[in-house]
C-alpha cells in the first residue's frame, strides 16, 4: 500500500486561523512595522488579532498575531517578508 504525502493545502484545511510568532528588539516601529508586512496579505488586522509580550528585562517583544489564512503560498509569502525585515529577530 502506498502513502501519498499531503498537500498543505489537506494539512491546513484553508481558510484557516493561522498564528504567526514573530519576536524582535523592543522598538517604537516593530509592531506597526509587521502589521504593516501582514496587511500586505491580508485584511486590515483588528486589534483583538494582535497578542504582544515583553521579555522579562523588557528589551525584546513576542508577538502573536492570528490571521484567516487563504493558501500555503499566503503564509509563505507572509513569513519570507517578515524575515526580510530587520527589525524582525525570529518569524515562528
Amino acid at each position: 500500500m502506498s502513502k501519498t504525502n499531503p498537500t498543505p493545502e489537506e494539512l491546513f484545511n484553508f481558510p484557516c486561523d493561522y498564528p504567526i510568532k514573530i519576536f524582535g528588539r523592543d522598538n517604537a516601529v516593530l509592531q506597526d512595522t509587521i502589521c504593516k508586512i501582514i496587511e500586505k496579505h491580508t485584511d486590515k488586522l483588528h486589534p483583538n488579532q494582535i497578542q504582544c509580550r515583553k521579555s522579562s528585562k523588557g528589551n525584546f517583544v513576542a508577538f502573536t498575531i492570528r490571521i484567516i489564512a487563504t493558501s500555503k503560498n499566503q503564509i509563505d509569502s507572509i513569513n519570507q517578508d517578515l524575515q526580510d525585515c530587520e527589525l524582525v529577530e525570529y518569524v515562528l
